[in-house]
């Protein structure tokens, strides 16, 4: 390795272990944090008198060459390092020298650094999903407009259960995110805490300023104890959780897509975009991007699954297992952003077969809680009575193979009689209303429930809340970029 820390130990560490050691591949998506913490940094050393404006000048002026080259392509990340750390810091030694360049680190450890490095980009990919989540909730509320009155089976150990609308089914899967948005704000809160200045673990007895720093990054406060701000990771893990539950939400949901785009079902078709062929089945249309989102589940829990391993054993202060923490965390925020981005496609681009949907409620028994609560509407039976009496109606018609179609009011007062032994009055109007799916849905009362009227009033609540999180992020964002602004802008004047 270049050798930069390495007084204490002398000699060149032999190559395999240099590469064995080293994290600075994994390092390349924190390297304009890194950039940026240092800037903010030594601006801080500057102004608490600990360097000279002069020394600060060359070092800044030096990181924006690095930054621009970086940017251009024209420096790659490479060489013998340990880490992005330590390569800025050679970097900048290469062009102003030690005496300048060595004082860029004062004051400040790795273990700091590296924290405050992961912190920054986290905090960007928080709000990263949290927008990709919320643009697939409204792909979502379109979609739920216009088959807020589609009839439509709702199922439960995959049989089918009762009549609903395919917006309400909908509906279920944007609170879900909504709650996932929820987690991803307070978990962006928890992220948003400087680490910056703990030092290694028990701070510097040079005169720094953690909150001058802190604001100057956009941070909302401290990492208070050093021993906790260099040696935590419940906020990478907190975050992968968030990214993991979320993932688990979106493969439920396409799987059922993929069942429900079956040629046994039939009730929705994907977009050819979004589909592929067989190579040798000239038939197929596989909804093969669902099921990638459903495998990439699998990683993102794997990735959750390994930090947490990696964390469980560690003892308090800075330990090298933390350096394989980093592309686990990277991994789960890039899959699911990927996964997002996908499935808003496939929902904008979704074709519903209503007519199909129709058909199924139509013809299937899912009339039945609906027949059982009417007799207890009209105060005919018992519920438990209504159950064992449409239970046997039930079983009788499938017997004879009768569809819902064919059920009358004078069968419900046979199957009354058989099975209570009481004659009852069922009114005709009662047995026609729960057959059709339409009207059945419209008897429903309950909030939440898919008559219409409350998935209306569902989908006002929910577009408020939406919005609500969106602004709430935004609000986030726009103190990211402001601060990010006015460190430029601190960056240029010294410079200028």
């Amino acid at each position: 390795m270049a050798g930069l820390y390495r007084s204490r130990v002398g000699g060149r560490i032999v190559d395999y272990v240099a590469r064995f050691s080293s994290s600075l591949v994994d390092d390349r998506c924190i390297l304009e944090e890194d950039i940026d913490g240092t800037e903010a940094h030594d601006i801080m050393l500057h102004e608490q008198g600990v360097i000279t404006r002069q020394d600060l000048v060359q070092i800044l002026g030096t990181l924006e060459k690095l930054r621009d080259e970086w940017k251009e392509g024209k420096t790659l990340l490479e060489g013998e390092y340990e880490d992005v750390h330590e390569f800025v810091e050679a970097y900048v030694i290469g062009l102003v020298g030690i005496k300048v360049g060595g004082k860029l680190h004062t004051g400040r450890s790795r273990n700091d650094q590296v924290a405050l490095d992961i912190r920054m980009r986290l905090r960007n990919d928080l709000c990263s999903v949290s927008s990709l989540t919320l643009e697939l909730v409204n792909a979502l509320f379109v979609k739920a407009e216009v088959h807020v009155r589609t009839p439509f089976v709702l199922y439960t150990h995959m049989q089918h259960a009762q009549v609903g609308t395919f917006g309400h089914f909908l509906l279920a899967y944007v609170e879900m995110l909504l709650r996932d948005v929820q987690r991803l704000l307070d978990c962006y809160d928890r992220v948003n805490l400087s680490p910056l200045g703990a030092g290694p673990i028990g701070g510097t007895s040079l005169t720094i300023s953690r909150n001058r720093t802190a604001i100057l990054l956009g941070f909302d406060g401290l990492v208070k104890n050093s021993l906790d701000a260099t040696s935590s990771r419940d906020f990478m893990l907190e975050a992968a959780a968030c990214m993991a539950i979320l993932m688990v939400g979106l493969s439920r949901m396409v799987e059922d897509l993929i069942l429900w785009s079956s040629s046994e079902f039939g009730f929705v078709e994907l977009s050819d975009e979004f589909a592929s062929v067989s190579s040798i089945m000239p038939q197929k249309k596989n909804p093969t991007v669902l099921e990638l989102i459903r495998g990439k589940t699998g990683r993102v829990i794997g990735d959750l699954s390994g930090l947490l391993s990696m964390v469980k054993g560690l003892p308090s202060g800075y330990s090298s297992d933390f350096q394989e923490t980093k592309p686990l965390l990277w991994d789960s925020c890039d899959q699911t952003a990927d996964s997002l981005r996908v499935l808003a496609g496939v929902v904008s681009s979704l074709t519903v077969n209503t007519e199909r949907s129709s058909a199924v409620a139509s013809a299937s028994y899912v009339f039945a809680t609906d027949l059982a609560e009417r007799l207890v509407a009209e105060k005919l039976l018992t519920f438990r009575e209504a159950h064992r009496v449409v239970g046997h109606l039930v079983r009788e018609m499938v017997d004879r193979n009768m569809q819902p179609k064919d059920l009358s009011s004078s069968m419900v007062e046979e199957a009354v009689q058989k099975v209570l032994g009481k004659r009852v009055h069922v009114d005709a109007v009662v047995v026609s209303d729960v057959k059709d799916p339409a009207r059945s849905i419209m008897m429903r009362k309950s909030l939440g429930s898919p008559n219409p009227m409350q998935c209306e009033h569902l989908l006002k609540d929910l577009k408020e809340e939406a919005a609500a999180c969106t602004a709430a992020f935004s609000t986030r964002r726009e103190k990211l970029e402001a601060s990010a602004s006015r460190l430029r802008e601190l960056v240029g004047k010294f410079l200028s």
